[in-house]
């Protein structure tokens, strides 16, 4: 698989100018190998997590007979943040770290996660 980084770059750019201040930190990372290809104030511990989050997820999905994970799946944590899981495809992964206080639910859930997704899609 080739990945433009430059076009994953651009994008994260502008997932920061949507976001503004409620963006507190983001990867998009291919899900067998784990490490960060494009990225805003990068997590590593967090890819880890979220690679072995995200596969047993679907497999738990899958196994107990519910309809398959589509797109995205989201986190409420203590400390008022808020993560947010993109699949692009079925093999890269990105993960956005929020501040749910600074952050404006319809502008993340109507522009900014469909602008990513079509984004991270045309930069692969």
């Amino acid at each position: 698989m080739v990945i433009d980084t430059e076009k994953l770059n651009t994008a994260v750019q502008e997932l920061r100018n949507t976001l503004k201040e409620g963006l507190v930190a983001t990867d998009i990372w291919e899900l067998g190998v784990g490490l960060s290809i494009a990225g805003y104030n990068s997590q590593p511990a967090a890819v880890a997590l979220f690679t072995e989050l995200t596969t047993s997820l679907m497999s738990t999905l899958s196994d107990s007979g519910f309809p398959k994970l589509r797109r995205y799946y989201m986190l409420e944590l203590e400390g008022d943040h808020l993560v947010v899981i993109l699949r692009h495809g079925n093999d890269v992964l990105q993960g956005i770290l929020l501040n749910s206080q600074k952050t404006n639910m319809g502008m993340l859930l109507s522009v900014a996660i469909p602008k990513m997704l079509t984004a991270v899609a045309g930069g692969r």
